[in-house]
């Protein structure tokens, strides 16, 4: 089983700094977005069930180190294929960018693993994008997966409960975090992890035309406190207190 897994180094956002309602992203450090591991967990646990080979696909669209990418191939993958000089938050260009890496590469796929969403951004739209442009099917938030011969099944979560669905290999799945508990590697498998083989590919020599989606502002949410201080006897406290919370909308 060829399984391609897509992985977002994504912002940090416990680490993310604020000033007044502004997200200074670029003193935030990336990681492996949270979600993102459990598709590679998923990803290495069919390749010790069914054998085969687990790659690992990142196009970079912001802040990039290299070595974040060891925690994934320290987990069990393979290798990666990197992609940089991609800027912006368009998940229309990163879809199209990993089957353009897929196409030109030569990369063979039975199953294509992604998280449901990054965990910073989280537009959910990368996975059936891809499937679009690859012309094969998806199945979207899967909490569990089952293989069986040459069928792939997958329990969606929905708000409104479960829905089960199943199609033919190969396809584009993205799994929610209740698949599975990702692994934490060792040190020395992240030493090992170094060593596996990371190939970069110029985004300059994709074909990366697609639909422009801009990111004009992130704010971050900022609660404005009233700083009322009420004195005197209880009750006459409390009706001044009702009456500001009318005022407000607060109650009626």
């Amino acid at each position: 089983m060829e399984v391609v897994v897509c992985v977002k180094l994504a912002y940090d956002e416990t680490q993310i700094p604020i000033e007044g309602d502004k997200l200074l992203l670029e003193k935030a450090p990336v990681k492996v977005s949270d979600i993102d591991k459990n598709a590679i967990e998923e990803a290495v646990r069919i390749k010790e069930k069914f054998g085969g080979s687990v790659t690992v696909i990142s196009v970079v669209t912001g802040p990039y180190d290299e070595t974040i990418l060891n925690e994934a191939l320290a987990m069990g993958a393979d290798k990666a294929f990197i992609v940089e000089g991609i800027g912006g938050t368009n998940p229309a260009r990163t879809a199209k960018a990993i089957a353009e890496v897929i196409r030109k590469m030569g990369i063979k796929y039975d199953l294509i693993l992604c998280g449901e969403g990054s965990s910073d951004q989280y537009s959910c739209a990368v996975a059936p994008m891809l499937a679009e442009y690859l012309s094969i099917p998806s199945i979207t938030f899967a909490g569990k997966l089952e293989i069986e011969g040459n069928v792939i099944r997958g329990e969606r979560l929905l708000e409104t409960g479960y829905e089960l669905v199943e199609t033919e290999l190969p396809a584009v799945v993205s799994v929610t975090s209740e698949i599975n508990e990702p692994r934490i590697p060792s040190v020395l498998q992240i030493m090992k992890a170094g060593k596996k083989e990371k190939i970069s590919v110029k985004s300059s020599d994709l074909n990366l035309e697609a639909p422009n989606v801009d990111l004009v502002e992130v704010k971050a949410y900022v609660r404005e406190r009233l700083r009322k201080k009420f004195e005197g006897n209880l009750e006459p406290a409390l009706r001044e207190v009702i009456s500001v919370l009318r005022e407000k909308g607060v109650i009626s």
